[in-house]
């Protein structure tokens, strides 16, 4: 094991040109959609872990501070910040998989990304797939639209996808790609859109649209598992918790009606809705107080 600024990197087994794909909660994600998805890819292949960081060396604990948890046995766990990388063979598709999940950093963003750039670099990948997850003037009641970009034109045609035009500020997966990008590596991004009213945690609908989106670059469709059963449980919790409400009801209507026009597609980058109207709060109170359900 090598450690060097705070990187613990293990040997890996040889694989075949992997496709790389990375989430970090913060900016890049909006709850914990893409977190859950790459989360869902660690379990469902069974992947290895082989790279961790310190947190010591890239986090302000009064900034993002660690959480106290009581396991199954009553006992009180101490979380800290994790950033985390995964292989995983994958024998029915033509790569294997490289996963990584992780926190966005509050400190040394430079020295953070060129320390992962080199670790994934060095396993040759075929292709780096970044997650992003951004509220989007969606309805609920329409599939989450996944949009994705790349720089590269090739890359663009062949996945069908466009190319960002955002400029501004950005996040630890911006300053990644510039890392990438200084060491060849071939990068998209796909971004789920999420709707802006729905401001809680877990979002199952969203997670699996993105996990569906990497079936043509995966060359499999990731296995579900649970998340189906728990995408139909979600959904029922917002219609109950939007049901009644002409004012709620109006809403939603409006976005359907402006569903699927380009600019109500999620930035992969950045850049923020208008606040969310305040006769939405009573469906984010329902499901946060749902979530046991």
């Amino acid at each position: 094991m090598v450690n060097v600024d705070g990187f613990n990197v293990s040997d890996v087994p040889a694989l075949r040109s992997p496709v790389v794909v990375m989430a970090f909660t913060g900016w890049s994600d909006t709850g914990t959609v893409t977190a859950d998805a790459v989360q869902h890819l660690v379990d469902a292949y069974d992947a290895e872990r082989f790279l961790s960081v310190d947190p010591e060396e890239y986090y302000d604990f009064t900034e993002t501070r660690p959480t106290v948890e009581i396991d199954s046995l009553g006992v009180r766990q101490l979380k800290w910040p994790r950033n985390e990388a995964y292989y995983a063979r994958l024998p029915q598709a033509a790569n294997d998989l490289v996963i990584v999940s992780g926190m966005e950093p509050n400190l040394r963003w430079r020295t953070f990304s060129e320390r992962l750039s080199s670790a994934l670099a060095d396993l040759s990948p075929s292709l780096v797939c970044t997650l992003v997850a951004r509220p989007a003037a969606t309805p609920h009641t329409r599939p989450v639209p996944v949009t994705g970009s790349s720089a590269d034109p090739a890359l663009a045609a062949k996945y069908g996808l466009g190319r960002s035009l955002y400029q501004g500020p950005t996040g630890i997966l911006g300053v990644l790609h510039d890392s990438l990008r200084r060491r060849a590596v071939p990068l998209i991004s796909l971004a789920a859109g999420v709707p802006h009213y729905l401001n809680v945690d877990e979002n199952p609908p969203a997670t699996i649209a993105l996990l569906q989106a990497l079936e043509p670059i995966l060359g499999v469709l990731p296995p579900l598992g649970d998340l189906e059963a728990e995408r139909e449980r979600f959904v029922q919790r917002v219609e109950e918790a939007s049901s009644g409400d002409e004012q709620i009801g109006a809403y939603v209507h409006t976005l359907e009606d402006n569903y699927g026009e380009d600019d109500e597609r999620p930035n992969p980058e950045g850049g923020e809705l208008p606040s969310t109207d305040d006769i939405l709060r009573d469906v984010e109170d329902f499901l946060r107080g749902s979530t046991d359900n």
